[in-house]
């Protein structure tokens, strides 16, 4: 992570969420290198992130400590919020760069009595929270009803960086609920049919148009 005082010229980001009146001068610009964790679950977070450009995959670890791919990805909004909202000094849920990801840091210790207490403020971020809620809700939908290699394939449109998926595969088997073997079996299959090709770095998409059509299911 790279960390330095906000730039004037991102401070006018923060109007989308009513932010626009806050003294900045606490706050930081965040940068994240790709699959590097921005929050762990259980871990003590310190900002109320405000996603600037990147993306970002939600997971939420069981007991055992096993991810769950909570919801694919973000792409903009606020991430700290439903901690923000319960008061919690903890992260809920573990979110790692899947891209590089910039965004605006703004101390929970500095800032959250006034976010709190600023309208405006709290009606955007219930707003974000309610798209959140869908978006879990449709997931957890997805999980149990899609077959997985539909949900294989949405992963890796999702997941790759020009044309090439390169996450580590364990992680994934754990992330989307299924085992390492099932995963490579599905992934040998996807190159048996022409849409994958496996390369040195990674697993290349050779026709995204079936991909994107399996993935639709």
């Amino acid at each position: 992570m790279q960390k330095q005082k906000l730039p004037a010229q991102y401070a006018g980001a923060l109007a989308e969420y009513a932010l626009d009146w806050l003294d900045l001068s606490s706050a930081v610009l965040l940068k994240y290198e790709r699959c590097e964790w921005i929050l762990l679950a259980e871990q003590e977070i310190s900002y109320v992130y405000i996603l600037l450009s990147g993306k970002a995959k939600v997971c939420m670890s069981d007991e055992s400590g096993r991810n769950l791919l909570l919801c694919y990805y973000v792409s903009e909004g606020i991430m700290g919020d439903i901690e923000l909202m319960m008061g919690r000094k903890e992260a809920i849920s573990s979110v790692q760069a899947v891209s590089p990801v910039t965004c605006i840091g703004l101390p929970l210790h500095v800032y959250a009595e006034a976010m709190l207490a600023h309208l405006p403020f709290v009606l955007r971020a219930a707003r974000g929270l309610s798209v959140k809620l869908h978006a879990s809700v449709s997931n957890t939908t997805e999980i149990i009803l899609r077959p997985f290699e539909t949900r294989l394939c949405e992963y890796l449109l999702q997941s790759a960086q020009n044309g090439v998926f390169s996450e580590r595969l364990i992680d994934v088997a754990e992330q989307l609920g299924v085992s390492y073997r099932h995963l490579l079996r599905s992934l040998k299959s996807l190159c048996e049919a022409g849409l994958l090709e496996k390369r040195p770095d990674g697993y290349h998409i050779l026709n995204e148009a079936l991909l994107r059509e399996k993935a639709a299911g």
